[in-house]
């Protein structure tokens, strides 16, 4: 039912209260957080080929230590990590207006604890954003101010390892990039890769969120006024949903009747998902039909949207 739900609202013939907002290749629930440059060199560790390794007892032991190191170190190279770091060192190649691009210099290093620990990019070689030049100027003075930070989802090669000096205090580990996010503080200010067809605006730089009811995909139109009879709380849901993520945005359908669930979501938000059927928890009796609500950001006031 939700798979169909989706379909029909994502392939039909556009209408003006059902966005063709889909977000693809969500991160997957194992992405392993990565703290700091303490936590990629103990990742580097997990890396080392087994040949290289300088095994101890006979060689009982030493088979036994080798299987569970190659069985570790396949584990590490076939997950998937997330690191925030601070951007500041950062070099910006000069923006793209004609094609609404910022990008690092290629390729994109990440430096980590002084310069000790670097994540390079083996491919989306510049990270780019699609973003209007009021962004774009956004990230550079949250640069600037020493506010910006870049949170990278990232995979690993296949024969992944950490490059580095002979006394062992120089980490370099080569990654596939999956998505990027530049962010002021908590606030998201543009997003890269799997994330970039994500809004070209955010609350956390004046974008204006809307909120607007369709008519049902399924059931009497009444259903729909009953629904758009809670547009405040509908409201305040997105309100509290972009403190947590400032670019939050698509559409949530929801079944009314004899209870309320959400039946299909494109946001990505569960925090939203459930704070909407607790605002239409008192819809009372109303016809069974599906509605679909769309929660939006419209470009700043006095700025245009940017080009699809």
């Amino acid at each position: 039912m939700i798979s169909a739900l989706l379909a029909l609202l994502f392939a039909a013939a556009p209408h003006e209260d059902v966005p063709r907002v889909v977000h693809e290749e969500p991160a997957p629930a194992s992405v392993r957080p990565l703290e700091g440059a303490s936590d990629v060199v103990a990742l580097c560790h997990r890396l080392v080929p087994a040949e290289r390794l300088r095994l101890s007892g006979d060689a009982v032991a030493q088979g036994e230590a080798r299987s569970r190191h190659e069985a570790g170190r396949d584990d590490a190279i076939t997950a998937r990590y997330e690191l925030t770091a601070p951007a500041g060192g950062v070099a910006f190649a000069p923006y793209d207006d004609g094609e609404q691009r910022l990008e690092v210099a290629a390729p994109a290093v990440i430096k980590l604890k002084g310069g000790a620990v670097l994540l390079a990019a083996t491919m989306e070689l510049g990270l780019p954003v699609r973003v209007d030049a009021g962004t774009a100027r956004r990230i550079l003075a949250a640069q600037r101010a020493g506010r910006l930070s870049l949170r990278i989802t990232f995979d690993l090669p296949d024969d992944a390892v950490c490059g580095g000096d002979r006394r062992g205090r120089q980490y370099t580990l080569g990654v596939e990039p999956v998505e990027w996010r530049w962010m002021e503080g908590d606030a998201v200010l543009a997003w890269g890769g799997a994330s970039a067809d994500r809004p070209g605006v955010s609350a956390a730089v004046g974008a204006r969120p809307m909120v607007e009811v369709g008519d049902p995909v399924d059931g009497p139109a009444e259903a729909r006024r009953a629904v758009a009879a809670h547009a405040a709380e509908l409201s305040a849901c997105y309100a509290d949903a972009l403190q947590r993520d400032a670019g939050v945005d698509g559409v949530v359908v929801v079944a009314v009747g004899q209870r309320v669930v959400v039946e299909a979501d494109s946001t990505g938000s569960a925090e939203l998902d459930r704070c909407v059927e607790r605002a239409l928890a008192a819809l009372g009796p109303v016809p069974r039909a599906s509605v679909p609500i769309r929660f939006e950001l419209g470009a700043p006031s006095g700025e245009a949207p940017a080009t699809p």
